[in-house]
């Protein structure tokens, strides 16, 4: 049909329709934005109502953002500074430039009701997607062979469906308006007894143990997933696109349910081996391969369906059938299953998913067979909430409200799980549920399942319930289930950032954030299956020898000094978002356990002893250890600012006294009073020359004196010269590696980069570049007239600088790069092209990219960890290195269920929590009952 049949079809347009514009309200917007620079509530009341895309003028929605991020960070947000944000982006003048900052300030009638401006805007954003689905559904009707009428009407109700996006209708709700005429009748009264000062878990050893949980803590409650419920990683799965493996699949992904609508994959294990693993044959031939644990949901001879494991599934003597009931409409077709045979095979490596509907079932092989997929905050929101009347909110990746809501009726009135699920409850189960309806519907605990929360609706949401309900608790499920919308180097520095936030909340809104995690696969490597606070996902550590860089006084101190001595707050120096190494505060340092370690050794001879999920900064982000491949680059420091601390010696011959000490050329007399006597009046202590290290007021001095120090060593133990190719050579010679290290350290007040090598019986200090030869003949060894050589090599880095300066690069690297950055391709990819050119990264911060020589095993032993507020990173042995998540917490608990892992345990019932780090008091383990079959915890019965 063509554009004149059209308008013959339906007569001219209306009077004006040529000029009419998209829905949209620009003064609404203004006023949003105005009202957000001027009150931090207002941002709060906007969050909820708005997204970015809802602004219909593009520099709204600049603005908008840039507001969001200092908001998300708990930075203030005024014109100033989201002007100064939208610079560092390079959008300020798209955004209007800081005088429209001010002209919307100036234009809002009242900061107090722009939750109504909000609204405006989210009103006009919908019709204008409806306008936009309006016009999608006019071209779906007018299409020629679109396909079957049925599946159009289908994607036009979708379309309409998609404008509505009602986010409202997924937040918080009161617990009683989910279980509606639904409750349950709570075991008798709570066991804790006494004043409680915290919120109270209802655990009472765990309660006598922190007093409860307080105002502003960020508490981690970390365990392994289920370890079984498996599939063999080639199993196929169905998706709503195709066919995808079990080893493939990934978080975000969908598959189909068994009631043939799509279902979202809200996690998956890691790849596992030595499980367990059997064939499970279906009447239509159909053999699929699972672990002894994996889930069926399946009917004996005709009964009510239940969820039973491979190995139950095996001992059944009836006939076991599964079926796939699938929804009205579905194209899947009703089919039945006999299972005809379950035999033990050799283990294969396995996987499990979990998906997001209600029956936590999807499809798998190509006859697509229903399957099944694989609880402790919900029991202290419990006691928070109903036992003791304190509002408490869980925000839910995981489980959906009514799943939640049913695992705490389980729980609440002791009615078990299974029977709620397949509606086989008793009269007296009825009774129960009957006779507290009103005291459960009435607790103040709020539910929030909403699909891909982002950190900015949880504080929002949790900041509008403190006002309105008084909020005592915030509990998230979980951790890693959660995602930033944003685009971040790596899913660690994303988990990283979640961990900060968190703890901000905390202390924000003044209650306890629960934080579920999830445990890495350490656990399972150990006999006992016991976890460790090192086990927690996202995790690293150090060795005890590794020497961290103070800030204040510009010497090192190693982390297992400093958890010895338990000084908190130490300055040390951390990089920030442009890679600038800035002061942060190392609140403290503790140990993690004793862990496998691996040596990382770089070319400038640099190395660090960290376990494989130690992150270290790439061209690709921060990554783990463990993947990081000989021939990459790491960060190390090009420079390093001035210490706080400057106290440089009242007299230079003292100086030239230490460097004479520390050289080859003062022997080492064992018993030479003289020599010792010497050493004092220094502070020097005489040690083998293999020994010598720089005394720590040596890094806090001026830069002249570090200048006539290292250059009065160099004349007694270093070499200038050109060599047979006339290139230069500027090397120091000695003994000791870790006195290398220590004059490598001073140069880099310097800017000057060193690299340490083996040379005879001893090492040799070598500076290498161009610039870093430069700066050492320029500013550094000038004590006394150049040697011909010494003039020479300072005359031919000055003419190799200059014509560096002068060159020009040549039309196609432009090219490459300029496509390179478009593409959005790696700092790794931009340094290729460079090399490839014959051409230097310029230093535009105080990094430098060190080639990795190898990562090797290195023994077993006690490692460490530390807390490095906001930038979370520290220059360890030399090299730019990250802490871990959990480090934010004041408090971590480790859940370990012995009985999960050996099924013939004695301690069958009984579970752990293993309190590992209380930043406020003492540690312990505190032992509970675990009733699975009224899904939930509970103290131990105790005997007198």
């Amino acid at each position: 049909m063509s554009i004149a049949e059209l308008e013959g079809s339906y007569g001219p347009p209306p009077e004006g329709a040529e000029d009419r514009l998209p829905p949209q309200d620009v003064h609404a917007e203004q006023s949003v934005l105005g009202g957000m620079l001027l009150s931090k509530d207002a941002i709060a009341d906007c969050v909820e109502a708005v997204k970015g895309t809802d602004f219909y003028r593009p520099a709204h929605e600049l603005i908008w953002d840039a507001v969001i991020d200092l908001y998300g960070r708990g930075e203030p947000a005024d014109a100033i500074t989201v002007a100064d944000e939208l610079t560092k982006r390079g959008d300020l003048s798209r955004a209007g430039g800081q005088a429209y900052l001010h002209q919307l300030i100036q234009g809002v009638p009242t900061a107090a009701n722009a939750g109504y401006y909000a609204q405006i805007v989210a009103e006009r954003a919908v019709l204008r997607r409806l306008v936009d689905a309006g016009t999608r559904i006019v071209q779906m009707g007018y299409a020629q062979g679109g396909g079957d009428v049925e599946d159009i009407v289908n994607a036009a109700q979708a379309e309409v469906y998609a404008v509505a996006d009602k986010r409202g209708a997924e937040d918080y709700v009161r617990l009683g308006e989910v279980i509606e005429a639904t409750a349950d009748e709570i075991e008798a009264a709570s066991s804790t007894t006494g004043e409680m000062v915290g919120v109270p878990t209802g655990f009472t050893d765990l309660d006598t143990l922190t007093n409860g949980l307080h105002p502003g803590q960020m508490i981690v409650v970390a365990a392994r997933p289920a370890v079984g419920k498996a599939l063999a990683l080639d199993t196929p799965l169905p998706t709503p696109k195709g066919w995808t493996t079990m080893g493939s699949v990934a978080v975000g992904d969908e598959l189909i349910g068994a009631d043939g609508r799509p279902t979202r994959v809200v996690a998956a294990t890691e790849v596992m081996d030595g499980r367990p693993c059997y064939e499970v044959e279906f009447s239509d031939g159909t053999v699929i391969v699972a672990d002894e644990q994996h889930q069926w949901f399946v009917s004996l001879d005709g009964a009510d369906p239940v969820v039973r494991t491979t190995t139950a599934v095996a001992a059944c003597a009836g006939t076991v059938t599964i079926d796939r009931t699938p929804v009205a409409g579905s194209p899947l077709a009703a089919e039945s299953w006999k299972v005809i045979g379950v035999r033990p095979v050799s283990s294969v490596p396995v996987r499990c998913v979990e998906v997001d509907n209600e029956a936590h079932l999807y499809l798998a092989s190509r006859a697509m067979i229903p399957t099944h997929n694989s609880t402790l905050g919900l029991d202290i929101a419990r006691a928070a909430s109903i036992k003791h009347n304190q509002a408490s909110v869980i925000f839910s990746l995981e489980m959906s409200k009514t799943e939640i809501t049913m695992r705490l009726l389980s729980a609440e009135a002791g009615i078990q799980l299974q029977h709620m699920r397949k509606g086989t409850m008793r009269d007296e189960d009825w009774t129960k549920l009957a006779a507290t309806m009103g005291k459960v519907s009435d607790s103040p605990l709020y539910i929030d399942d909403s699909p891909n929360m982002s950190l900015m609706e949880i504080r929002a949401k949790c900041r509008r319930l403190k006002q309105t309900h008084n909020l005592k608790l915030v509990i998230i499920d979980y951790l890693q289930l959660m995602t930033s919308g944003k685009k971040v180097e790596s899913r660690q520095q994303e988990v990283s950032e979640f961990s900060r936030a968190l703890k901000l909340l905390a202390k924000e809104i003044e209650v306890p954030v629960i934080a579920i995690s999830q445990l890495n696969r350490g656990p399972e490597q150990r006999t006992d299956k016991r976890p460790q606070m090192s086990d927690l996902r996202e995790s690293g550590c150090l060795t005890a020898e590794t020497r961290l860089l103070r800030a204040d006084t510009g010497a090192e101190v190693s982390i297992g000094e400093l958890a010895d001595s338990g000084e908190r707050d130490v300055p040390v120096w951390a990089l920030d978002d442009s890679l600038r190494y800035v002061v942060r505060p190392l609140t403290h340092a503790f140990s993690t356990g004793t862990r496998p370690v691996f040596r990382l050794t770089l070319a400038s001879g640099k190395t660090v002893r960290a376990t494989e999920n130690h992150r270290f900064l790439t061209y690709d982000g921060w990554r783990d250890l463990g993947d990081i491949r000989t021939g990459e680059r790491v960060a190390v420091p090009r420079h390093v600012p001035a210490p706080e601390r400057h106290e440089p010696f009242e007299d230079d011959g003292q100086l030239r006294a230490m460097a004479t000490l520390w050289s080859s050329r003062t022997e080492y007399r064992e018993g030479d009073g003289l020599l010792r006597s010497q050493g004092s009046l220094l502070g020097v202590e005489i040690v083998p020359h293999s020994e010598r290290r720089l005394i720590p007021s040596m890094f806090h001095m001026s830069k002249r004196q570090i200048a006539l120090f290292v250059d009065t060593m160099w004349r007694l133990d270093g070499r200038v010269e050109l060599d047979a190719d006339g290139e230069g050579v500027v090397a120091l010679r000695a003994a000791s590696r870790r006195l290398l290290h220590d004059v490598g350290t001073m140069l880099l007040r310097y800017g000057i980069s060193t690299r340490i090598v083996m040379a005879g019986n001893g090492f040799e200090l070598l500076i290498e570049g161009v610039d870093d030869q430069r700066r050492f003949l320029q500013e550094i060894h000038t004590l006394a007239p150049r040697s011909v050589d010494e003039q020479a090599l300072l005359d031919r880095v000055r003419a190799r600088t200059a014509a560096r300066e002068a060159a020009t690069v040549d039309a196609g690297v432009w090219d490459g790069l300029q496509g390179a950055a478009a593409e959005d391709n790696s700092l790794g990819q931009v340094a290729t092209l460079l090399a490839d050119a014959d051409l230097d990264l310029d230093a535009v911060n105080d990094v430098l990219w060190d080639a990795v020589l190898s990562v090797e095993p290195d023994g077993v032993e006690e490692v460490f960890d530390a807390t490095v507020l906001n930038c979370h990173n520290f220059i360890a042995n030399g090299v730019a290195a990250h802490n871990s998540i959990e480090q934010d917490a004041d408090m971590v608990i480790l859940l370990h269920r012995e009985d999960s892992f050996n099924k013939e345990s004695e301690r069958a019932g009984e579970a752990d929590l293993i309190v590992a780090k209380h930043r406020n008091g003492p540690t312990d383990t505190i032992v509970l009952a675990f009733q699975g079959h009224y899904s939930r915890f509970t103290n131990m019965a105790q005997s007198f």
